[in-house]
């Protein structure tokens, strides 16, 4: 695997922690952090890197705390931001990052992409 194709899919994986953080944080002080949120994603780096078939128990733990985290439009816009930037950095596993929330039985309002217009998640 190439030095590139490793950076891409850990920015893939930032993304969703920087999500599952952001929310996260919300919750504790309403102030999201893109860093808190790649913190909390981080257990689902081996599923966006295309390492592992489905992504581990702790890592659909830190993407629940991240949507139960964003409650107000704003915060999800927010979220969805710090999730953008993350994908964009990379060509990391993409379907494995757009995935993840279903792949954990969760329901986000929006798709985890580089190519998201987050003013329009509500």
């Amino acid at each position: 695997m190439s030095w590139s194709s490793s950076f891409a899919k850990a920015s893939s994986l930032a993304v969703l922690l920087l999500l599952a953080l952001a929310l996260q944080q919300l919750e504790a002080d309403m102030s999201m952090s893109c860093s808190g949120m790649l913190s909390d994603l981080s257990p689902c780096l081996g599923f966006l890197q295309g390492e592992e078939d489905y992504p581990s128990a702790d890592c659909c733990d830190g993407a629940s705390s991240l949507v139960a985290a964003a409650a107000t439009t704003a915060d999800r816009q927010e979220a969805c931001e710090c999730l953008k930037s993350a994908a964009g950095e990379g060509s990391a596993e993409a379907t494995a990052a757009r995935d993840l929330p279903v792949d954990c039985g969760l329901s986000l309002p929006f798709t985890i992409s580089a190519d998201i217009d987050c003013s329009q998640v509500g």
